[in-house]
C-alpha cells in the first residue's frame, strides 16, 4: 500500500468518526426510520468461539493463511483504532498489510479521545472498531463496560502472566524514567527522593496521576513506610515553580534542549531514542523502581470484522513485536530478545484495577498539586 492510500484510508476513518460524532448526541435511526437503532451492533462472542474452534490444532503457518482467508471472506480491510503515533505504528501496519494483504483503516487519536470514542459509539449502537489498542487504563474502562470480547491465541503463551487477561493483553510497555540533560546536571538525581527534592530545573508531566499513584503507593508508603500524606506532600512540594508539560514526547524534547534540567516521568523509549541521535540526556543510574503502565490491545466485542480483529491482534503479538525495539519501545512479548519486563532495572507496574477504583481520588490529587505549583507550562 503506497503512502498516499495509507492517508486516503486514515482520512476515511476520521471523517467516518465526523459523522458519528454527530450521531452520538443524536442517536441515528434505522432504515425504517426507529429512533436509536443505527447501523446495529451484533455481540461478536459466538462468531469468535466459531473461529477459535477452526483454528485449534493448525500451526502458526497454518493458522495465518486461514485468518487471512477468513479475513479476505470479511472484505479484505478493518478499523483499527489506537493511540500509538503515526510514525510509530506505520511502519507495523505496512508490514501487516504486506504479509497479509489487507488493508487496515487506522484512526489514531490520544488515549482519553479513543476511549470517549469507543463510549460514544456504543451509545449511538453504532459499529465502529474492529480491534483497539490502547493505554491499559483506558482499555481497562473499555473492557469494564463490557466492549471487548474474548481473546484466545497461542501467542498469549509468550506475554507475562500478570499482562494476559481475558479480553485484552499486553502490546508494549510504556516506562516512566527519571531522567537528565546531561550539560545541565553533573550530579543527577538516583533515587525518587532525590528527584523530587531537585528543586528549580525540575519538569513534571500534567496528566501523570499514575506514575504519581503508582510511586506513592508502592514505593514511598509500601517499600519506605511513610504515610500516604506525606509521600503527597513530597510532590506537592516538588512541584512548587516546577516546570509543567503537556505530553511526554515534548517533555523529553524539551530536556533535550536545556529548557530544564530534570524530567520527572519521561517514556525510557524516547530518551534512549534521543541518546541515539546525540541529544544530551540520560536515564542510567537514575531513581528506581522505575514506572511501567502497559497498553493493550483487544477485539471489540462489536466487531464486524472479526478474523480480520484477530490476525491483527495476533500479528501485533508476534511479527510486530520485534518492530517495537526498532522504535526502541518495551515489546510484552518474552519471545523477542529484551521483551518483557525489564530484568535490569527495579520495576513496578500500574495496578490497573486498583488505580481505576481510585481514580478519582488521585487524578484529583495530582490536578490540585499541579494546579498549585505556579509553574510555567509548555504545550505543543
Amino acid at each position: 500500500m503506497n503512502g498516499s492510500g495509507r492517508w486516503a484510508r486514515l482520512l476515511a476513518v476520521v471523517g467516518a468518526l465526523v459523522v458519528v460524532g454527530a450521531a452520538c448526541t443524536s442517536p441515528p435511526t434505522t432504515d425504517g426510520g426507529e429512533e436509536g437503532g443505527g447501523p446495529g451492533l451484533v455481540d461478536v462472542t459466538d462468531r469468535l468461539n466459531e473461529i477459535y474452534a477452526e483454528l485449534e490444532g493448525l500451526d502458526a503457518k497454518a493458522r495465518r493463511e486461514r485468518l487471512i482467508e477468513l479475513a479476505d471472506e470479511e472484505g479484505g480491510s478493518f478499523n483499527a483504532y489506537g493511540s500509538t503515533n503515526l510514525d510509530d505504528i506505520f511502519p507495523m501496519i505496512d508490514e501487516f498489510e504486506s504479509q497479509t494483504g489487507i488493508d487496515v483503516n487506522y484512526y489514531r487519536a490520544s488515549s482519553s479521545d479513543i476511549l470517549t470514542r469507543v463510549l460514544q459509539e456504543a451509545d449511538a449502537d453504532f459499529p465502529g472498531a474492529d480491534v483497539v489498542f490502547t493505554n491499559g487504563p483506558e482499555l481497562t474502562v473499555i473492557d469494564r463496560e463490557g466492549l471487548l470480547a474474548p481473546l484466545e491465541s497461542p501467542v498469549l503463551e509468550n506475554i507475562p502472566p500478570e499482562g494476559v487477561f481475558e479480553n485484552w493483553a499486553w502490546l508494549y510497555l510504556n516506562t516512566f524514567v527519571g531522567s537528565w540533560n546531561t550539560d545541565r546536571v553533573s550530579s543527577p538525581p538516583s533515587t525518587w527522593e532525590e528527584l523530587l527534592a531537585y528543586g528549580d530545573g525540575l519538569a513534571l508531566e500534567v496528566g501523570d496521576f499514575d506514575w504519581f499513584a503508582t510511586l506513592v503507593k508502592e514505593y514511598f508508603v509500601g517499600e519506605k513506610g511513610m504515610s500516604e500524606d506525606e509521600a503527597v506532600d513530597l510532590f506537592r512540594q516538588a512541584a512548587q515553580g516546577a516546570a509543567l508539560v503537556d505530553g511526554h514526547t515534548l517533555m523529553a524534547e524539551l530536556l533535550a534542549a536545556g529548557e530544564y534540567d530534570v524530567a520527572a516521568s519521561t517514556y525510557l523509549h524516547r530518551i534512549v531514542s534521543l541518546e541515539k541521535d546525540g541529544a544530551p540526556v540520560s536515564y542510567q543510574g537514575g531513581p528506581e523502581p522505575i514506572v511501567i503502565r502497559p497498553n493493550g490491545i483487544g477485539i471489540h466485542r462489536y466487531a464486524q470484522r472479526p478474523a480480520s480483529a484477530l490476525l491483527f491482534v495476533e500479528f501485533m503479538l508476534t511479527d510486530a513485536q520485534d518492530l517495537l525495539l526498532e522504535i526502541d519501545r518495551q515489546p510484552a512479548s518474552i519471545g523477542v530478545e529484551g521483551g518483557g519486563l525489564p530484568s535490569d532495572m527495579e520495576s513496578v507496574v500500574v495496578d490497573l484495577d486498583a488505580l481505576l477504583d481510585e481514580r478519582d481520588k488521585w487524578e484529583g490529587l495530582w490536578d490540585e498539586i499541579i494546579e498549585g505549583s505556579g509553574g510555567t507550562v509548555y504545550e505543543d
